[in-house]
C-alpha cells in the first residue's frame, strides 16, 4: 500500500520533491550556488494566512458579544499573578484545549449569538469583581464565575447546532479525535467524506474525513498510523505536547480553503484578495543550495535575507503572485475530492482509468502515459510527492 503525504501544502509540507522545472536560476555566492524551479502545479505550493489577504464579503461585526477576550478568560480562571498567567504555557495549553478549541472555533464561525443568562446582571458583576480584592475568596469566586458565563455563552451555541454535544465538553486536550469530530458535523454536509482512507488506529469516519480533505495537523506517517488521540501536530507520530501552528493553521484553512462563511443558506467560500507585498507560497520550498533543498539543511551563510536568496525569492514572487485566484481556485476543488491512497485499489484496478491505463500498456507512449496523469489529477487531490507524470508511470509499470 502506498500512502500519500497527507498534509495540505497550505499548512507548509515538510517533505519536497522537487518538480519538473519551468525556469532555473543560479547565483554564485561565495562558495553556493542557489537555485529555484518553478513547478507546473503552484497550487500544491500554495501557502497562505489570512493576514495574507483581503476578505471582501466578511461577517459583520458579532452583536452582543461582550468584549472579553481568551486572556480575559485565562486570567480570571487562573489564581496565580496575571504576570505569569499570560506566558506562552497558558496561552498554548487554552488554544489546544478542548474547551479553547470550542472558543475559537465559536468566533471563526461568526454569527451565532452568544447565550448568556437571562437572569443575571453582567454589567453589576464587572462591578463587583473591580471592588472585591482580586486575590481574596470572594474576589476569585466572582473572577471564576465571569470566566464560566463568557466560556458558556460560546459554548452553548455551538450545542445548540449540533456541532458538539454536551458530554463531549471537559478540561481535556483538544485532540485529532475530537477535533475531527466537531469538524466533520460542521462541514461533513458540503465536504462529504468519500472513502477510501485506510488508518491502521482508527475506523473513525470523522477522523479519516479529516485526512482526507488534509486538514493541517492530521499527518499520517508511513505506516499508515495517525495517533488519533494525540494533539494536533505538523508531524506524524505520537506527540505528547500540543503545537500552536497546527491549531493555527487549521483556522487558516477553514477560513480560506473550506466553504468556511456560515450564512442564513449555508456555507459558503469566502472571497479573498491576496494583501499587496504578499508572495502566496514559501520560497524557501523551492529554493535549492548547491543542489539541495533549502529546507532540508539551510547553510548558515545562506539566509533568507542573503542578497542572491532575495534576488530567487522575488523571481519566485513573480511567478506565484500572478497565479494566485488561479491556485487557490484550484486548492479550493482539490480539498473536495477523494485522495489516491493504495495505488492498486484506486488506480490500477479502478474501473474510471481502466481504459487509459489499457492504452498506456499497449505502446507505453507519454502521449498515452500523460492522458492517464492527467484524468488521474482530475479526480483525486494528489499530494506533492503524487503530483507528477513520472510517479503516475510508475505506478502503471510496476503496481499490479
Amino acid at each position: 500500500m502506498v500512502f500519500s503525504v497527507l498534509a495540505c501544502s497550505l499548512c507548509l509540507s515538510t517533505i519536497l520533491v522537487t518538480p519538473s522545472a519551468t525556469n532555473i536560476a543560479e547565483a554564485n555566492t561565495t562558495s553556493y550556488r542557489i537555485t529555484y524551479k518553478l513547478p507546473p502545479n503552484p497550487e500544491k505550493y500554495l501557502f497562505l494566512n489570512v493576514q495574507m489577504v483581503s476578505i471582501t464579503n466578511p461577517h459583520p461585526l458579532l452583536l452582543q458579544l461582550r468584549p472579553y477576550s481568551s486572556d480575559d478568560y485565562i486570567i480570571d480562571m487562573e489564581t496565580e499573578d496575571s504576570y505569569h498567567k499570560m506566558n506562552f504555557t497558558y496561552r498554548l495549553n487554552f488554544l489546544s484545549s478542548k474547551k479553547g478549541f470550542l472558543w475559537n472555533l465559536y468566533h471563526f464561525i461568526g454569527n451565532l449569538p452568544p447565550a448568556y443568562p437571562a437572569d443575571m446582571n453582567l454589567d453589576e458583576l464587572d462591578q463587583g469583581i473591580k471592588n472585591t480584592n482580586a486575590y481574596s475568596e470572594e474576589g476569585r469566586a466572582l473572577r471564576e464565575t465571569r470566566a464560566q458565563i463568557n466560556m458558556n455563552a460560546r459554548l452553548q451555541p455551538l450545542v445548540q447546532a449540533g456541532y458538539v454535544m454536551p458530554n463531549e465538553i471537559d478540561d481535556g486536550i483538544a485532540t485529532k479525535e475530537f477535533v475531527a469530530t466537531v469538524l466533520y458535523r460542521m462541514f461533513g454536509t458540503v465536504r462529504p467524506y468519500h472513502g477510501g482512507i485506510d488508518l491502521k488506529d482508527s475506523e473513525n469516519v470523522a477522523v479519516r474525513w479529516a485526512v482526507e480533505v488534509g486538514l493541517p495537523g492530521y499527518v499520517v506517517d508511513s505506516e499508515g498510523y495517525l495517533y488519533p488521540d494525540s494533539p494536533l501536530s505538523m508531524e506524524s507520530g505520537p506527540i505528547k505536547y500540543a503545537e500552536e501552528n497546527a491549531y493555527d493553521r487549521l483556522q487558516h484553512f477553514m477560513k480560506l480553503i473550506l466553504p468556511g462563511k456560515k450564512t442564513e443558506s449555508g456555507w459558503e467560500y469566502y472571497q479573498v484578495k491576496l494583501a499587496p507585498g504578499m508572495v502566496p507560497t514559501q520560497p524557501r520550498d523551492l529554493i535549492s543550495v548547491n543542489g539541495k533543498p533549502y529546507n532540508d539543511d539551510p547553510v548558515s551563510s545562506i539566509t533568507e535575507s542573503h542578497q542572491e536568496y532575495q534576488n530567487a525569492s522575488r523571481k519566485i514572487g513573480q511567478y506565484f503572485i500572478p497565479k494566485f485566484p488561479q491556485m487557490l481556485d484550484q486548492a479550493r476543488k482539490d480539498a473536495l475530492k477523494p485522495r489516491a491512497w493504495d495505488w492498486s485499489r484506486d488506480l490500477i484496478h479502478h474501473p474510471k482509468f481502466s481504459k487509459g491505463i489499457a492504452a498506456y500498456r499497449k505502446n507505453k507512449s507519454s502521449k498515452n502515459l500523460n492522458a492517464v496523469y492527467q484524468a488521474v489529477r482530475k479526480h483525486y487531490n494528489l499530494s506533492i510527492r503524487q503530483d507528477s507524470p513520472a510517479i503516475i508511470k510508475s505506478v502503471l509499470d510496476n503496481v499490479k
